[in-house]
């Protein structure tokens, strides 16, 4: 270990993982960049995964252990971020795994830079179990006037590329991190509101085109299971992201993200659930009719569409809800449904 290299805090909440725990410490414990604190942040877990962080205790001096009563994912990386001592810090869910270079590339260039947050690239587990890699970008560095019109790019919307938001394939400078994760029980994702609020604080980023980080598929986590109050979620996250871009050039980002979310809860929540037709029509309009909603949808400046076939026909679902047509809506999105059952490419 080089004397000039900073601490990373790497904070692993854990939740019912008990049989992919140790595959996700090993590889933390196994990385060629050493200087680590491990920090993991038993979330009240139901199974072994207690006994077994104890266990990793013993083995790497490294490794800091919370116990606590279980409150979610975003509290528990709370509570890490509470005892983090290290000048930058890094999150892990505890069902993925690292490849052995991933902090090396990503701290080397911190250090080298001075850079606030870098982010690589992912390998992403498909429900097959290959895997498939995910590079947002090339290499590129941004400094502070790009970085607002970077973070728009993390919202997911229509109108552009995105990036990945996930906070698990970066590593950010703790000092930025003067707020809290929120709670996944509330919002859609503790991740994106993280996001946008440390790229508001954030003078350099870099982007490494490398897939370092392995995100396994586990049919059993948040983001593969059905939850018909994803929507009051969805709502919640897009009022947060407002308020964060309140009277800048972003301002009215969450009605985006809010439209984005609520379509993809209709055309693939809803249409792919164990419902009956006429138990997917009334949560579609009851999403359509809330006035929330709607009025996050009446700024038309807010929504912006890429080109091609496709997103023309998602503008016009666009207009039809923002318009609380309920039944062209339904129809337009079971429409969709029947395409992807048979194959149709739009």
């Amino acid at each position: 270990m080089k004397a000039e290299e900073p601490l990373l805090s790497v904070i692993v909440p854990v939740y019912n993982v008990e049989q992919y725990l140790d595959r996700c410490i090993e590889s933390i414990t196994s990385q060629k960049y050493r200087n680590l604190e491990i920090i993991i942040v038993d979330d009240g877990s139901p199974d072994d995964c207690p006994t077994k962080c104890d266990n990793w205790v013993l083995r790497d001096n490294r490794i800091k252990i919370v116990h606590k009563k279980n409150a979610g994912l975003g509290k528990a990386r709370n509570s890490g971020l509470e005892i983090a001592s290290g000048e930058y810090v890094a999150f892990v869910d505890s069902d993925d795994y690292l490849d052995e270079d991933m902090y090396r590339k990503l701290m080397d260039e911190a250090i080298d830079g001075n850079i606030d947050c870098v982010y690589c690239g992912f390998h992403k587990q498909l429900p097959s179990g290959d895997y498939a890699d995910v590079i947002d970008m090339d290499y590129v560095r941004f400094d502070k006037a790009q970085i607002i019109k970077l973070a728009s790019k993390f919202n997911f919307d229509f109108s552009q590329h995105h990036l990945n938001y996930s906070v698990w394939h970066g590593v950010y400078r703790r000092s930025l991190i003067d707020f809290e994760f929120v709670s996944e029980r509330e919002y859609m994702s503790e991740d994106i509101p993280f996001t946008h609020e440390f790229l508001r604080r954030c003078s350099s980023f870099v982007y490494l085109p490398y897939a370092l980080y392995y995100y396994s598929y586990n049919p059993n986590s948040l983001s593969n299971t059905f939850n018909v109050k994803r929507f009051d979620k969805v709502l919640m996250t897009a009022g947060l992201l407002n308020d964060i871009y309140s009277g800048t050039d972003y301002e009215g980002l969450g009605n985006a993200y809010a439209f984005c979310q609520s379509y993809f809860l209709m055309r693939f929540s809803f249409i792919k659930s164990k419902k009956t037709l006429s138990e997917i029509y009334c949560m579609m309009r009851d999403m359509v009719e809330n006035e929330t909603y709607n009025n996050m949808l009446q700024n038309k400046k807010d929504f912006k569409f890429q080109k091609g076939l496709k997103y023309r026909i998602i503008s016009v679902i666009y207009r039809l809800q923002r318009r609380r047509l309920v039944m062209p809506n339904f129809l337009a999105l079971l429409l969709f449904g029947i395409k992807n059952k048979f194959m149709i490419k739009i």
